[in-house]
């Protein structure tokens, strides 16, 4: 799970899509798919440069698979490079427009990049889709997209949808306590606070909150 700027990314084990157009022969999906396979088993045990280099391999020679730009997107993503992240992303989806988890993604690159606008428009449209394997961790993403583009009742309607999924969700209460301090509701943003440094005291959102409380005049 990434924290930066309090995003999670949920990265999940992702399974190969049989998209292959006439243009790629068959010798060529086979070689795709192997050189996809050998990064998924790279990633587990994360040799992150040898699994960049089979991805890339896979996209070059199959460029017609979602799921191979998807996985390439999230390994730029891990590197610190949502730049190109968001090319292959944005290609993923296009691709398979109903590949939840790469709308997912891409809303989390452009979230990495702080363009909240595109990110609040994919991650909704991650949501509207039936295959979205965690509805939890897009809502709370959702939810600081706009606390980042001030919009604090939508924004504190995701984070309460989220927790109300995943009552455990840490990241969720932290950026709750963001959307009530900028809302002037110093206490219930207290609670959310406190609910996050319980959670988890010594990650570094335990360890946020524990700072806010104590500019909310609470010890630590």
């Amino acid at each position: 799970m990434s924290t930066r700027h309090g995003i999670a990314v949920g990265v999940i084990a992702l399974l190969c899509g049989a998209c292959a157009s006439t243009h790629v022969t068959e010798s060529d999906r086979l070689r795709a798919q192997a050189a996809y396979d050998r990064a998924l088993s790279q990633l587990q045990e994360r040799q992150l440069s040898p699994a960049l280099a089979a991805l890339k391999e896979a996209v070059a020679v199959d460029p017609t698979v979602a799921d191979y730009r998807d996985t390439l997107g999230i390994v730029y993503l891990d590197l610190g490079r949502p730049d190109l992240a968001i090319e292959q992303l944005r290609k993923a989806v296009e691709l398979d427009p109903r590949l939840a988890d790469a709308q997912f993604h891409l809303g989390t690159a452009y979230a990495e990049s702080r363009r909240w606008e595109d990110a609040v428009a994919a991650y909704r449209n991650a949501l509207a889709l039936p295959t979205l394997a965690i509805p939890d961790f897009v809502h709370q993403n959702l939810g600081l997209a706009l606390y980042h583009l001030k919009r604090y009742p939508e924004a504190e309607s995701s984070l309460r949808f989220a927790l109300s999924l995943d009552p455990k969700l840490q990241a969720a209460y932290y950026n709750l306590g963001l959307v009530l301090v900028a809302e002037n509701r110093a206490a219930e943003a207290r609670a959310a606070f406190r609910q996050a440094r319980q959670l988890a005291p010594e990650t570094p959102f335990g360890q946020a909150a524990r700072e806010r409380l104590k500019s909310l005049g609470e010890g630590g």
